[in-house]
């Protein structure tokens, strides 16, 4: 039907997409995919646009953040997501992650802890479903992971940004129009900038969760600002899978 790899690659498209799906938007793609045909980018093909799978109309919540793991094998084609994490006991670099289990743990236990701390807790009184499953779950229950960039570089973090920006913006506008009532996490300068000039009814800004501190002027700050997205949302989400 659309006669490109990236999409027809995918196991399935759900046809909530039909209508971004047009013409213009697959030329699009199209011109995309011939610039990635010369870079050494991730995620793989098959999981570039992941996000055409999830019903679109089921969607409650995007999670919006830059682009992806730039490690190779690491980008699954959700935001955030680490791809070779099977377990929380598994040894991991991915600080974005790790706030963001901090951040859901603060939600449903009201105490900041380590990393280090919570994971001793997970299983027991803490019950977070392991990392292959956790954003599986939030999925099917309406969350839809994006970045601002759905490849880049191996190795070299917001390389592809030009690539994707009209693109992405064409997307982030059609939702935004479209399902005006979805709430929208924006999290890093990369996400709040490009929806900047789209009228969103519902968001919840922050600052990247890679970088976390508890210090005067940091009111936005992931972990410690003043709006927790995880505690603000649970009545929409059980975030803990």
């Amino acid at each position: 039907m659309y006669n490109l790899s990236l999409l027809d690659s995918l196991n399935k498209i759900d046809k909530s997409w039909s209508d971004f799906l047009c013409p213009e938007t697959i030329e699009m793609l199209n011109s995309i995919e011939k610039k990635l045909t010369t870079s050494n980018y991730t995620p793989p093909s098959t999981r570039v646009l992941h996000f055409l799978s999830i019903p679109l109309n089921q969607v409650k919540i995007i999670i919006l953040g830059q682009d992806p793991y730039p490690q190779p094998g690491v980008a699954t084609g959700r935001a955030f997501e680490v791809g070779t994490l099977k377990s929380w006991n598994q040894t991991f670099n991915n600080i974005s992650l790790k706030n963001i289990v901090r951040a859901i743990y603060f939600t449903y236990q009201n105490e900041y802890l380590k990393y280090s701390e919570i994971k001793n807790n997970i299983g027991k009184s803490f019950q977070l479903k392991s990392p292959d499953q956790l954003f599986v779950e939030w999925e099917k229950q309406g969350v839809l992971l994006l970045n601002t960039s759905f490849t880049c570089e191996i190795g070299k973090s917001n390389s592809h940004e030009k690539i994707w920006k009209p693109f992405t913006l064409k997307l982030l506008q059609y939702i935004s129009a479209n399902y005006t009532d979805i709430t929208w996490f924006l999290w890093g300068n990369n996400a709040k900038e490009i929806v900047s000039d789209l009228n969103i009814k519902h968001k919840i800004e922050s600052m990247h969760p890679m970088m976390c501190y508890n210090a005067t002027g940091r009111e936005d700050d992931f972990l410690f600002g003043k709006t927790n997205p995880f505690s603000e949302t649970k009545d929409l989400l059980n975030w803990l899978g």
